[in-house]
């Protein structure tokens, strides 16, 4: 069942294909068809794809019992089931398509959810059916790998006893593959297929099983047997046979067969000389006869008790000669094919080696396969030509009983007449007058007519005739032998003959081999162009050249012999030679005469096309002569070549243009194609009768039918110009969306003759424009038709609908709504809204039209309804659906609706009429205490336009909960509280998540975090039983948590699922695997940007929060929320500080920090704090290290405000030290600083004397 996904409808009423297309859409891509016609059409082409077909049976053009039985007849009824869905309801009609093979039968009309679950149920049937067969084909091939082992163990039997045998067995084996593969190669009237060689070869080992039977004294005698002991080892055959007989009840009896058989008749011969029964020609099974060559062979080419082996080659030219008995011609042919085959393989499995493994035998079939002689039909017909060549005769074969005729060879064109003619009669009433003597013609007709007949009747095998034919060459009549020949293959009734004419003249003195120029041709002979005599030899050496001939090659006669030798064959362009030596071969073998164009090389290097027109004669060397003459067609190959290249180019811009360029020619009503069509679509378009065949048995969806239907009778009107946009079905069964554009072209009385057009593919545009017109004819909430859609298709329904056919319409209101809205807020409206579409969908069925027109209110328009009763009972299944919604969740709010009805006919048949019934029949349901439905009644008094207000009933306020709300702000001042006093802000974090997940009774309460390794779950609490998210390893890439922000988080920061059944598939499917069944999440966003969340989950049932309670964990995600960033920046702060200090302690210069304004130090590194171990920060930098009381006047700190960066270098006598000191302005926490980096320079500016004393 791989790759059957598809469902073919075949209905002619498009109600029913528009219901069945809703209830299988979803599972399965589907096929229609509106006749039997259309039907075939896509059966014949997508068959392998089809799992199941629902066929209904009265249908125009062709019924559905003609395609049950056309399915039936192709064999495919066994590939997939048929379906028959009817109103016939007739039991004469179940027997008839369950006998035809249909596997159900669903009666009209029929429940969807039904008919749906009786397919699936009989396709998985038919699915098992087929894996069922699967299966037995596999345990089928094992049974045949046993029996195989059996077979060798048998065979192995029979080698211990037989001296000689060794590996015959094996051998034997591998001989009969091979030369049956030849076989069924050459000879396909045989019929032999793989699985039938494979089973031959296994049974071919079973050839010698009856010389168990024969005493050992018999079997390895060390010579020649008695005529006695002959005549006992040839009963091992028919002892062989005894012994299979008594395996009949093997399961497989066709291998039995072949062994049987093989047994027996493996020794017989072709001329009936062989043994047990003397059977003769092809009454010996063939794969006898090639066990028989086989077995031969191996005999001849191993040791035997009473031989040794000869060698492969002369075995082979003794089976050839018939010196082992005689085989069959055809076998021969075959056997001459395998030769090497054989040889090698009689060395790898010679009785003294031991093979390396067993695959050297397996492919066999390939080397025969690829083996590079010709078969054995081609060499026969290739003897055959040979002998008609020598002949020089033509020969033309006739089969007087049927009529059919046909030119076997024709050894010049003197009598190409013979061509001319349908009938025999009339072929030769051409031939007798464009050919014949005029004072020959009636004794030629009359010797090939009632002489001819009584040839035939006395059963002569010869007869023949002298007449004068027209040589068309001499421009004379010649004399010429006719001869009839009766073919005979000993049928009295066989009335087939051959006639042979044979033309009587003697042969022109022809110059020996040695290139001259021809004499005598002039002007006339250079008209006609270049030409030679040459031998029909390798090199085609030319005797003799015209003048015209040098003319054309540039070259004399003189200097072609001493370039080239006298070859023509060097004359021609290189990468032509191979090509004109093949097809002189061809034409030749079927002819005098030859035809060829090719390329020639010019003395100036110029590259000629030349039209070669040759014949073939003897000369009296006794070799073949062509006389050929050369035409330059250089001119009309390069036109020819630009109208190529032009195709060429048109070629491939069609090939990458996804377009397909149609032409219709309206006289013949035929269509053609551009190329790229069987490409793109894989199958043959519609082409003849076109106007008809595309509306009844094309792949074009059968609601477009009536689109190209109008096109085709615009072009073939007076329109120019036509468009239309349709579906197809591609190579693959799904449609596509197709536009084509034709214009029409007009002959000159004005009428259209021919349109021409381009269809391109708008598959992705017109889905995308479906897309977003779905979108906009949908309810954006709960997905459900809008008012304007609903009223559109309602009142398309109204003008078809059928006058006896019933409807009705439903105004549905939701009781108290807004209460609801005000206690639990509009979010927890939105989900109710939303759980509503889902129980209209579920209760209703896929063709009602179900919309939300108002915020509240729904209206329904149920179409073909038998009875009011079922108005009533789906009124009151929506009711009950209604209360029972949200009973699982925590929520103690409880909802019920009030609908009105109205009936059409009776209470209206516009939709203005009906929604104003229904909308006072839904007043009428509010007035009686809601929760209830009520039909429209005349007796309604009339209420005004519009929809009428809801009036409350007694009981239906839903109270505050005043105590809950208290509840709630108590809460959130223990969150404030905790974040205040708890010093350790990751512990308030924790102790807050507990508190708020444990108030609200949520089974999870957690914070993700964004950080550079992507956003990681920081904090979590978890209710008793609930695994934590650290269990599931979560991390989210930045790719995810954008997507997550961007898709999910509304405006507020806010994302809230009710219910995750209705979040896309992907995200649905990684929330299930938490556990979750509700979730509520909020943003933790710094300066607009999303950098986490808090999430609170609801693992046990869905969850319904009321509008306080999301306030409330939305506040308390926003107090987490502020707190958690801000300890972020702090740790973030701290840990770039710690960097910072890092960098500059392991820096090899003294570096501190002062405040520019006093100097006071604010930083010292490492480095400087070993130098001056005593200084501490807070002390002024001219004190401690240059011993001041004052600020230095030439300090790089000083004025750095408006400096930025300065450098300068400064002595300090205090050290002893020269330093290049960089002073750079920074920010240092909250105000500018300067940072001093100082670089000890001091070796540099002093050097040594030789007192090692400074300078």
């Amino acid at each position: 069942m791989t790759g059957r996904d598809t469902i073919l409808i075949v209905d002619d009423m498009e109600i029913n294909r528009v219901i069945l297309r809703g209830v299988f859409e979803a599972d399965y891509n589907l096929l229609e068809a509106e006749n039997g016609q259309q039907a075939h059409v896509l059966l014949e082409q997508y068959h392998g794809r089809i799992a199941a077909v629902l066929l209904d049976l009265v249908m125009p053009v062709k019924d559905g019992f003609q395609v049950l039985k056309e399915i039936g007849q192709s064999g495919m009824i066994s590939e997939f089931p048929v379906i028959v869905i009817t109103a016939e309801d007739s039991v004469q009609n179940e027997m008839q398509v369950f006998d035809m093979g249909a596997s159900e039968i669903i009666m009209k009309p029929f429940e969807p959810y039904v008919v749906k679950r009786r397919v699936q149920n009989i396709v998985e049937l038919n699915q098992h059916r087929l894996n069922q067969e699967e299966l037995i084909e596999e345990q089928a091939a094992r049974l045949r790998e046993s029996n195989s082992a059996m077979i060798d163990a048998l065979s192995s039997i029979i080698e211990y006893r037989s001296a000689e045998t060794g590996q015959h067995i094996r051998r034997i084996r591998i001989f009969t593959k091979a030369l049956l593969h030849d076989v069924a190669l050459s000879y396909p009237e045989y019929g032999l297929e793989n699985s039938e060689i494979q089973m031959i070869v296994s049974a071919s080992s079973m050839h010698d099983i009856g010389k168990i039977a024969i005493p050992d004294a018999i079997l390895n005698k060390p010579g020649r047997l008695t005529k006695e002991e002959f005549e006992i080892m040839k009963t091992h055959s028919v002892k062989g046979c005894e012994i299979l007989a008594g395996l009949d009840r093997m399961s497989d009896r066709q291998y039995l067969k072949y062994a049987y058989n093989i047994c027996r008749y493996h020794h017989e011969r072709w001329d009936g000389r062989g043994y047990p029964d003397g059977l003769k020609g092809d009454s010996i099974p063939i794969y006898a006869q090639v066990v028989g060559i086989a077995d031969c062979y191996d005999a001849l080419t191993t040791d035997r008790v009473y031989k040794k082996a000869i060698a492969p080659e002369k075995a082979f030219t003794m089976i050839l000669n018939g010196e082992c008995g005689t085989f069959s011609p055809k076998l021969l042919e075959s056997f001459k094919n395998v030769k090497d085959i054989f040889a090698e393989y009689s060395e790898i499995y010679a009785d003294r080696s031991v093979p390396k493994g067993e695959s050297s035998d397996l492919d066999i079939s390939e080397k025969n396969h690829h083996r590079e002689a010709i078969d054995t039909l081609q060499m026969g017909q290739a003897k055959y030509f040979t002998l008609l060549r020598y002949a020089d005769s033509t020969v033309m074969e006739v089969d007087l009983g049927t009529g059919i005729h046909h030119l076997v060879y024709a050894a010049s064109s003197n009598f190409s007449a013979l061509k001319s003619g349908d009938r025999f009669e009339d072929v030769l009433k051409n031939f007798a007058e464009k050919s014949a003597h005029p004072e020959d013609r009636e004794s030629m007709l009359h010797f090939l007519g009632p002489d001819l007949e009584q040839f035939l009747d006395d059963g002569l095998m010869k007869i023949s005739r002298k007449f004068r034919i027209y040589d068309r060459h001499l421009k004379t009549y010649g004399w010429c032998e006719c001869t009839i020949l009766r073919i005979s293959d000993g049928h009295p009734y066989q009335r087939r003959i051959m006639l042979v004419w044979k033309e009587l003249k003697e042969a022109g003195e022809l110059k020996q081999p040695g290139t001259s120029r021809i004499p005598g041709t002039g002007g006339a002979g250079n008209l006609l162009g270049g030409i030679q005599q040459c031998l029909n030899d390798k090199y085609f050496t030319m005797l003799q050249i015209n003048e015209g001939l040098e003319n054309l090659l540039g070259y004399e006669a003189w200097e072609i012999k001493e370039k080239f030798r006298g070859h023509y064959l060097e004359v021609i362009y290189p990468p032509d030679r191979e090509e004109v030596l093949a097809q002189t071969k061809k034409q030749l073998s079927s002819g005098n005469v030859i035809e060829l164009e090719y390329r020639v090389v010019a003395r100036d290097g110029q590259i000629i096309w030349v039209l070669d027109k040759g014949n073939l004669v003897t000369g009296t060397d006794g070799k073949e002569h062509i006389f050929r003459t050369l035409i330059n067609i250089t001119q009309s190959k390069q036109a020819q070549e630009e109208l190529r290249l032009t195709l060429e180019r048109h070629r491939i811009i069609m090939e990458q243009s996804n377009d397909v360029i149609f032409e219709w020619d309206m006289k013949k009503d035929k269509m053609l194609y551009s190329s790229n069509w069987e490409k793109k679509f894989g199958y043959i378009p519609v082409m003849e009768e076109a106007s008809e065949r595309l509306l009844t048995q094309s792949h074009i969806h059968p609601e477009d039918l009536e689109v190209v239907e109008e096109l085709l009778r615009d072009m073939g009107g007076s329109m120019p110009y036509g468009q239309a946009e349709f579906r197809l079905a591609d190579r693959d069964g799904c449609y596509r969306w197709y536009k084509v554009k034709a214009t029409a072209q007009f002959d000159r009385a004005g009428k259209p003759f021919k349109a021409v057009g381009i269809m391109a593919d708008i598959d992705d545009e017109k889905r995308a424009s479906q897309a977003l017109e779905e979108k906009a004819s949908r309810d954006e909430l709960t997905g459900l038709y809008n008012r304007k859609t609903a009223r559109k298709e309602i009142e398309y329904y109204l003008e078809r609908r059928d006058p006896k056919e019933m409807a009705a319409m439903m105004l549905i209101d939701v009781d108290d709504f807004k209460l609801i809205n005000d206690r639990y807020g509009h979010m927890f409206g939105d989900a109710v809204l939303q759980e509503i579409s889902s129980v209209l969908t579920r209760v209703l069925r896929k063709e009602d039209v179900i919309s939300r027109i108002g915020g509240d209110e729904f209206l329904i328009f149920m179409k073909d309804i038998r009875r009011v009763d079922i108005l009533k009972s789906r009124a009151e299944k929506i009711r009950e659906s209604f209360q029972s919604m949200f009973r699982q969740n925590m929520t103690s709010c409880e909802f019920s609706t009030s609908i009105g009805i109205a009936c059409c006919p009776q209470d209206g048949t516009r939709f203005e009429d009906l929604f104003r019934h229904s909308d006072l029949a839904l007043y009428d349901a509010k007035s009686r205490g809601k929760n209830g439905y009520s039909l429209y009644e005349h007796s309604l008094s009339e209420q005004g336009g519009g929809f009428p207000g809801i009036l409350p009933a007694a009981n239906t306020r839903i109270d505050s909960n005043e105590e809950q709300g208290k509840k709630i702000n108590d809460l959130i001042e223990q969150i404030i509280q905790k974040i205040c006093e708890e010093k350790d802000l990751e512990t308030a974090v924790d102790s807050i998540l507990k508190t708020a997940g444990r108030h609200f009774g949520v089974s999870r309460a957690y914070i993700f975090e964004k950080s550079e390794k992507g956003c990681a779950n920081t904090f979590e609490w978890c209710s008793r039983g609930i695994r934590p998210l650290a269990e599931y390893r979560q991390t989210i890439s930045d790719d995810q948590f954008e997507a997550h922000c961007k898709n999910n988080f509304d405006e507020n920061g806010l994302f809230y699922c009710p219910d995750i059944a209705q979040l896309p598939k992907e995200q649905k499917e990684a929330l299930e695997l938490r556990g979750i069944k509700s979730v509520l999440q909020c943003a933790i966003r710094d300066g607009g940007e999303c950098k986490g969340f808090v999430g609170f989950d609801e693992c046990v049932i869905r969850r319904m929060w009321t509008k306080d309670q999301i306030y409330a964990l939305t506040l308390t995600a926003m107090f987490l929320s502020v707190f958690l960033l801000k300890k972020r920046a702090q740790d973030r702060a701290e840990k770039t500080a710690a960097g910072l200090q890092m960098a500059l302690d392991n820096q090899n210069s003294w570096i501190y920090i002062i405040d520019p304004d006093d100097f006071h130090l604010i930083y010292i590194n490492e480095k400087t704090n070993r130098m001056a171990p005593d200084v501490k920060t807070g002390m002024y930098c001219y004190e401690v290290f240059f011993a001041r009381t004052r600020p230095c006047e030439e300090c790089p700190a000083k004025n750095i405000s408006r400096n930025i960066n300065r450098t300068m270098e400064i002595f300090n006598p205090v050290l002893n030290v020269w330093t290049e000191a960089d002073a750079s302005l920074i920010r240092w926490g909250e105000k500018d600083a300067c940072m001093l980096s100082c670089h000890d320079i001091t070796k540099y500016k002093y050097h040594r004397k030789d007192d090692g004393k400074w300078l």
